[in-house]
């Protein structure tokens, strides 16, 4: 099969024209959805008559503003006692693999799964915590590379 110019030229006009549609006046798509939430906040709820009987469904109908959510802010010193906690949980693994009874191996890998679930837990619930406590955000991150490490050792069977 040959190529013809007439085709190429085709085909390149096509993709100019798909190119034209994907391109929004150049702005990125996050300034076009701080744009229309701008719009939305600046708008007042319409007062639109209720719907009969929909109130007795389902009574979140009725509200007519929704309040700002605040973010959850975790307290330091909660988030440095969860820490603690992580830690005693990793002194707890090294217990259970020094033990000699059959169950040690297992309930090693359990303590293993809480603390790396833990760790989880603490950059879900503290997300900001690298720029408003480095230090804290460093043990962190040192605590998750223990139980990763430990983790890999566990399935390359060091322990066994």
């Amino acid at each position: 099969m040959k190529i013809r110019p007439d085709q190429i030229e085709a085909l390149q006009q096509q993709q100019q024209q798909a190119n034209k549609t994907k391109k929004v006046n150049g702005t990125a798509f996050g300034e076009v959805l701080n744009q229309e939430a701008q719009q939305v906040e600046g708008q007042q709820t319409s007062n639109l008559p209720p719907v009969p009987g929909l109130q007795s469904i389902n009574p979140l109908l009725q509200m007519q503003q929704v309040a700002s959510v605040q973010a959850a802010t975790v307290n330091e010193g909660e988030f440095v006692g969860k820490i603690e906690n992580l830690f005693g949980e990793l002194e707890n693994y090294a217990k259970h693999l020094g033990s000699p009874d059959s169950g040690g191996l297992k309930n090693a890998y359990k303590t293993l799964e809480g603390v790396q679930g833990g760790v989880e837990s603490l950059k879900k619930d503290w997300p900001g915590v690298a720029s408003e406590n480095p230090e804290l955000n460093s043990i962190v991150n040192e605590l998750e590379v223990m139980a990763m490490t430990e983790q890999i050792k566990f399935n390359r069977g060091d322990y066994v």
